[in-house]
């Protein structure tokens, strides 16, 4: 479930926000775009900062050495 979030921005940054939604998402509100940019910018994080879950070895991984 989407949490709310509420945002400042100056005005340049409105601006430009306001632009690339005429660009490129044209019919979409701030809000979805702000929402897009933060889910893109989270894919593109190295996977360390990722939320996966720990799924541990496949099995054809699993042998003695690693046995515990």
């Amino acid at each position: 479930m989407p949490i709310a979030l509420t945002v400042l921005l100056a005005e340049a940054e409105t601006a430009a926000l306001d632009r690339h939604i005429a660009a490129h998402r044209p019919g979409h509100t701030r809000e979805e775009m702000v929402a897009e940019i933060v889910a893109r910018w989270l894919e593109a994080q190295e996977p360390a900062t990722r939320t996966h879950p720990d799924e541990g070895l496949r099995p054809e991984e699993l042998n003695a050495s690693n046995d515990s």
